[in-house]
């Protein structure tokens, strides 16, 4: 502020004053000069007062800074809460007098308005916050509704992932990136799902099968060397799933002494990357001591950095049966499974091993029971293998040292005796002696199901000579071609192999292989032989079978007979002479000729078929043959099955007329015993008895006792092979009923036979 020095007007200036402290917020309006005194004031009293004594807030610094400046100062008391304010007067103006005031100092108090700025302040920060208040709680709402709301529905969908029991609805957010969140939780959420299913499926598939199998579990950690066993591995063991420490040692210290060294070399082995897999079978120990046979197998499944094996995970199985089943099995390779003698491969090993042995000789014995299918006809197969298991029993309990007994076929058995003396003929001595034990071994009664057997055996015999050098197989031949020649001879006997039957065996299979063709191609045929009593009458005709072949000429009986009767085709041979036999009886007949009785030749093998006696007089009746015109010729082999199923075929034929003769007569093994009670009707002596009456009065006195039981047991005794005069004047003098030889009548054809039944019909009838 400038006032003119000419024109100063104290007057003025004192109304100036006056008027500035109207205001009543003007606390101070002062003029104060250099020393700081008081020229005018809005209050009259400090008036050439000291500033510095009667006003509070002037201060005599900032007066000459102003001053010294010629700046306004100005300055907020925050104490005072006024406005100071220093306005400095022009020295041109102030210069007339140091007491000439050079300072106008203003204190205005601010403190109402402040307090009223407060107020305005914060009512205004009250409806800030109230409206950020507002803002806020819909901004909350707003990111509860479309962010929080949605995360949370999001979350209860991981919930249900989790497995936690939710209810979820929909997720909708306005924002794009939280429902595609929704939309791809939602997806693997359901790949998820799907997943742990077929986990869990999986799971359960590999569970059932770990229980199926009965595998125990085990996990090696190879670094810490401790090891997982589960429930099902120690329970193998017979340890409770609380037992046994997890670590190595538990399996290693129950390995079998026997199979520890190559059980961890095999570990071992497969560690160091030698095999492809572990795998194992050997022996642990059980809890109660005994060792039980399992299978160990593993992989490893984690490796280090360098390619080292860190983790192994495998299996093991209880395979106590089945090393108990793989060595039965090994044990049946070489045995036969009914009996549990040796089998052929044994008997064949044992021959390979008898080829080092040349201080000694050994021999094989083949055994055939003569008509065994007749025990399996009467008993079925059942009874037949009880009946195997005897004989194998009883042969077991002879032959126990230095011999080997084995079962080839159904009822074919083969003993390998070895240690024999080294020279053959010393050797086949004691074979024969041997085969005789053998023989009477199987004579012995049998009882199968309340029914009682008697059994003949043949028995061929083959040395085993080392010098030779023969293979197995051909030892093996030898003693069944002489088992062959025994069967030949009659069966019930003993033949020891010779060199001739290499050649007869060639035979013997061009017979077999024509026979079976014999009665398609119509090579067989019948011839009758008479049988006469003392009067030369003629009582009955045996019917003889014989075979012309078209390029080797007659064979003899004596050469196919034997063969069929070791085969089936004896069935099919028997019924064709039957209807023959009635094929000629009706021819006799439509001439007007009394057929007389004619004997037909029945193998045991027929005899003993199932329902034989009812086939048989079905064929008669069919043929229209009277059953008094047929004999049945049975040899004692017959005999020496079923004797209760013998008799009860016997007595039907019987009764139905039928007349049964005891063909060979004396050949048989014991079967006096059983001619007392059986239906028969004549005994017909073998010619081998007739043939030796002229070597001295003992076989004479055989003679005569044979027809003197058969008297006893009220049957006719016909004598066979009767071929010299003194051979029948002998038996009609042990009062004989009948005879058959030539001596009599040869066979003859049926023509010839005709012609002789009429001629001896009309010599009858002009001698009457």
């Amino acid at each position: 502020m400038t006032l003119s020095s000419e024109s100063q007007d104290f007057s003025r200036v004192e109304e100036e004053i006056s008027l500035s402290s109207s205001d009543i917020w003007m606390a101070v309006y002062t003029l104060i000069d250099r020393q700081g005194y008081i020229r005018f004031a809005n209050h009259a009293v400090w008036r050439d007062s000291s500033a510095s004594l009667v006003i509070d807030g002037y201060l005599k610094d900032y007066h000459q800074e102003a001053v010294d400046s010629n700046t306004p100062l100005i300055k907020f008391n925050e104490q005072r809460q006024s406005i100071q304010a220093y306005f400095p007067i022009s020295p041109t103006v102030s210069s007339l007098s140091v007491e000439r005031p050079e300072l106008i100092y203003l204190e205005y108090d601010v403190s109402p308005a402040l307090m009223a700025s407060d107020k305005n302040v914060l009512l205004s920060v009250i409806r800030i916050g109230l409206i950020a208040l507002g803002v806020m709680l819909v901004l909350l709402a707003f990111i509860y509704r479309y962010v929080l709301r949605p995360l949370k529905q999001i979350s209860l969908q991981s919930s249900v992932v989790n497995g936690e029991e939710a209810s979820v609805s929909n997720v909708y957010s306005p924002f794009i990136e939280l429902e595609s969140l929704a939309r791809n939780l939602s997806y693997f959420k359901d790949k998820y799902l799907s997943s742990a299913q077929q986990l869990k499926d999986s799971d359960q598939r590999w569970l059932f099968a770990v229980e199926v199998s009965r595998y125990g579990i085990w996990d090696w950690n190879i670094l810490d060397d401790s090891v997982f066993l589960s429930d099902r591995w120690k329970d193998m063991l017979g340890y409770k799933s609380y037992e046994l420490s997890g670590s190595r040692l538990t399996w290693q210290s129950r390995l079998h002494p026997d199979d520890k060294n190559s059980t961890l070399e095999t570990l071992s082995g497969y560690l160091s990357g030698k095999t492809e897999e572990f795998e194992s079978v050997h022996r642990l120990r059980h809890k109660q001591g005994h060792y039980i046979w399992v299978l160990d197998r593993g992989m490893t499944v984690e490796w280090d950095a360098q390619g080292h094996p860190l983790r192994m995970i495998g299996t093991l199985s209880d395979v106590t049966d089945d090393i108990r089943n793989q060595k039965a099995a090994s044990h049946q390779v070489k045995h036969d499974l009914l009996t549990d003698l040796a089998n052929r491969r044994a008997v064949t090993d044992e021959l390979y091993d008898l080829e080092h042995e040349s201080d000694s000789c050994a021999a094989l014995f083949m055994i055939d029971l003569d008509n065994f299918t007749v025990v399996n006809d009467v008993l079925g197969h059942h009874g037949g293998d009880r009946l195997l298991i005897q004989i194998a029993a009883r042969l077991s309990s002879y032959f126990s040292v230095n011999s080997l007994i084995a079962r080839f076929a159904a009822d074919e058995f083969v003993i390998l005796v070895k240690r024999l003396p080294r020279e053959p003929v010393l050797a086949q001595r004691r074979a024969q002696a041997l085969a005789s034990q053998v023989r009477q071994l199987i004579a012995r009664s049998f009882n199968i199901s309340d029914h009682t057997f008697n059994l003949s055996a043949s028995v061929g015999i083959a040395i085993v000579d080392h010098s030779e050098q023969l293979l197995p197989e051909q030892h093996l031949k030898r003693v069944s071609l002489a088992l062959a020649q025994v069967k030949e001879n009659g069966r019930d006997g003993v033949v020891v192999y010779s060199r001739e039957m290499d050649i007869k065996a060639e035979r013997n299979l061009l017979i077999r292989t024509e026979l079976v063709h014999a009665i398609d191609r119509d090579q067989l045929s019948l011839v009758y032989q008479p049988i006469v009593n003392n009067d030369g009458c003629i009582v009955s005709v045996e019917a003889l079978l014989r075979w012309k072949h078209p390029q080797h000429g007659s064979i003899s009986p004596a050469e196919f007979i034997p063969i069929a009767e070791g085969s089936d085709f004896i069935n099919e041979i028997g019924r064709w002479v039957l209807l023959e036999v009635c094929r000629f009886i009706r021819l006799l007949e439509k001439q007007s000729i009394d057929p007389p009785m004619i004997s037909i030749n029945v193998s045991a093998r027929q005899f003993n078929q199932h329902e034989f006696s009812k086939n048989l007089l079905s064929v008669l009746q069919e043929q229209k043959v009277l059953a008094n015109h047929i004999e049945l010729e049975l040899t004692e082999y017959a005999l020496l099955t079923d004797i209760d199923q013998v008799r009860q075929s016997m007595n039907v034929l019987r009764e139905a007329g039928v007349s049964i003769a005891l063909d060979d007569f004396g050949t048989g093994y014991s079967s006096l015993s059983y001619l007392q009670g059986l239906p028969l009707n004549r005994l017909k002596l073998d010619a081998s008895f007739i043939r030796d009456m002229g070597n001295g009065e003992a076989s004479g006195a055989i003679v005569k006792s044979m027809i003197d039981m058969a008297h006893s047991l009220n049957l006719q005794f016909v004598a066979e092979g009767v071929e010299i005069l003194s051979q029948y004047d002998q038996l009609a003098a042990y009062q004989c009923d009948l005879y058959q030889g030539y001596l009599f009548h040869r066979p003859m054809t049926a023509d010839k036979l005709k012609a002789l039944i009429r001629a001896k019909a009309e010599i009858s009838s002009s001698a009457m």
